[in-house]
């Protein structure tokens, strides 16, 4: 548990004078349930003795003002709560998010993004929920086993004496059990994840299930998943029921020794049928405490699966970027670069190129030879590389790639990447391009593009919304608002790949005229395989996939 709040602790720390009067609360709404049974068992014997109903509306004044003033405070309780959790388990979870957009590319292109949101979602906000709950259960209960303790010892000590050797079996039982449920537990949250990935999976591959009529295969990659979800689910009940079968059993046995001898001592006429209810009360108090902390051991080992399954992230060392900033970027040299995916699998072997504003330059080759590679080394997104990679001079591993990629690069993506929010936010992200941009600019852009006549068409023009996967923007829309959103930034080094797909024969001259015109200041490095958009006796190209290198100036 101590791993658990050392991890959580910075969060916790975020909100702890809300966390200190939520808990405050939480304690004051737990003494009503101290303060009833005694008021109820008073009641009980004053009312065997009485002549009148006097004292009847003494009781229920008393007993009505308690139970509003909880209900109150249990209001309040309640929405500190749901403050609490929400904005823990959202800081925690966010926080992760940023951990692995900083990870190594070569790691997150490997992973299921669907499991892993879904599997850090549910274990940050698993283990906010543990820690605000153990914070407050524990203070409570606290309370509740000390305060009934004392009362119990003061009615009937040897009651108090039979309590607490119930605590010593519950303690020998969890001992032995808790490693049980700890693997049952994390084969079922595992499993869960996985489930969830898959229909994730159904819904996303549409398009793919729909072309190879592949409906009866991925319904049967769904029902395997569920088969082991449900597999792993019926294990963890049945050991959970063991445990929780097995303290009911304990609870039982409680309640019948207490019948037994308040039964006993009531006969006798050393007990009052009143003092009897408060005893059998706090007895009862007591054991649900004591019970609680028991069965935290149940709980805590249900939350070590989810810590481990996070401390697994934090292990992911994130990817270096450096400290040094440049305001311009005037020319990058890729010296001897090699890169390689493993031993076996090498794309890039011994580059020599420099790359700089004056002249186009063109990235051919055949799929597979590593053009969408080398652009990534050369932007910084494969850090692990053999060579060097300069920008004006300076070696990329000590330059703050984020900040230079965020104000200097523009890349245009073959398979553009589109937000649901609104065309002109896509275009924007949030930076001022669209917004602050001349409108006339603008207007141009379109027009180069081939935009105008789509942009009319939509009943909000740029202030459409995009659907959710985009799916209400064809793949030759996407790129050419990607090919604008690169523009209107205009940065001083443009990467545009494969950029004439989408385009027809008067939108590539008005492209490449508008390239020409722009050049002298910008480094233009673009990846295409049509020929017809190539300068050969003026562009810079550099062929991959052969021992040919041709760099013209």
């Amino acid at each position: 548990m101590s791993k658990i709040f050392k991890f959580c602790k910075r969060y916790l720390f975020m909100y702890k004078w809300r966390l200190f009067l939520y808990v405050s609360l939480s304690i004051l709404v737990s003494f009503s349930g101290l303060i009833s049974p005694y008021i109820i068992g008073d009641f009980v014997d004053q009312l065997i003795n009485a002549h009148d109903i006097g004292f009847i509306f003494n009781y229920l004044a008393i007993f009505a003002g308690i139970n509003l003033a909880t209900l109150v405070l249990g209001y309040i309780s309640g929405r500190l709560y749901v403050q609490l959790q929400t904005n823990l388990g959202f800081s925690l979870n966010r926080d992760f998010i940023q951990r692995l957009q900083k990870a190594p590319i070569n790691f997150t292109s490997q992973q299921n993004t669907a499991y892993l949101n879904q599997r850090i979602n549910n274990d940050a906000n698993a283990l906010i929920i543990f820690c605000v709950g153990i914070i407050q259960n524990i203070f409570v209960n606290s309370v509740m086993v000390i305060v009934a303790l004392v009362l119990l010892f003061s009615f009937h000590p040897s009651l108090a004496g039979i309590l607490l050797v119930v605590a010593a079996i519950y303690f020998l039982f969890y001992a032995f059990y808790r490693h049980v449920l700890y693997k049952a537990s994390h084969a079922y949250q595992e499993s869960q994840s996985y489930f969830f990935s898959k229909l994730n999976e159904q819904m996303s591959s549409i398009r793919f299930i729909k072309i190879h009529s592949l409906f009866d295969h991925f319904i049967k990659r769904l029902n395997n998943s569920f088969d082991a979800l449900l597999n792993n689910a019926l294990i963890y009940q049945r050991k959970s029921y063991i445990f929780s079968g097995l303290d009911q059993l304990v609870m039982i046995a409680a309640q019948m020794i207490l019948l037994l001898f308040g039964g006993i001592e009531v006969i006798a006429g050393r007990l009052t049928i009143g003092r009897f209810i408060i005893i059998s009360s706090y007895f009862n108090i007591m054991l649900a405490a004591i019970r609680y902390f028991f069965s935290l051991g149940q709980t805590i080992q249900s939350n070590m699966v989810s810590y481990n399954r996070l401390q697994e992230l934090v292990k992911i060392d994130p990817e270096f970027n450096g400290e040094t900033s440049i305001e311009q970027i005037k020319n990058i040299k890729m010296d001897s670069v090699s890169f390689s995916y493993n031993e076996h699998i090498q794309l890039l072997s011994n580059i020599n190129a420099e790359f700089t504003p004056g002249q186009i330059h063109i990235i051919v080759g055949s799929n597979g030879t590593g053009k969408s590679t080398l652009t990534d080394v050369l932007i910084g997104l494969q850090p692990v590389f053999k060579g060097r990679v300069l920008y004006n001079g300076v070696e990329m591993e000590t330059l703050d790639m984020y900040d230079i990629r965020k104000r200097l690069i523009g890349v245009s993506d073959q398979e553009s990447a589109m937000l649901a929010d609104t065309l002109a936010g896509n275009i924007d992200l949030g930076r001022g391009y669209y917004r602050e941009a001349d409108e006339n600019k603008i207007t141009q852009l379109i027009n180069i593009l081939g935009l105008e006549s789509y942009i009319n068409s939509l009943p909000n023009g740029l202030d459409t919304h995009v659907s959710e996967n985009a799916a209400n923007i064809s793949g030759g829309e996407k790129q050419k608002l990607s090919i604008l959103r690169i523009l209107l930034k205009n940065p001083d080094v443009l990467v545009l790949d494969e950029p004439t797909s989408a385009l027809d024969s008067t939108s590539k001259f008005a492209l490449r005229t508008y390239l020409n015109d722009m050049k002298a200041s910008k480094i233009i490095i673009i990846i295409t395989h049509d020929n017809d958009f190539i300068d050969k006796e003026n562009d810079v190209i550099l062929s991959l996939g052969t021992k040919f290198v041709k760099n013209r100036s």
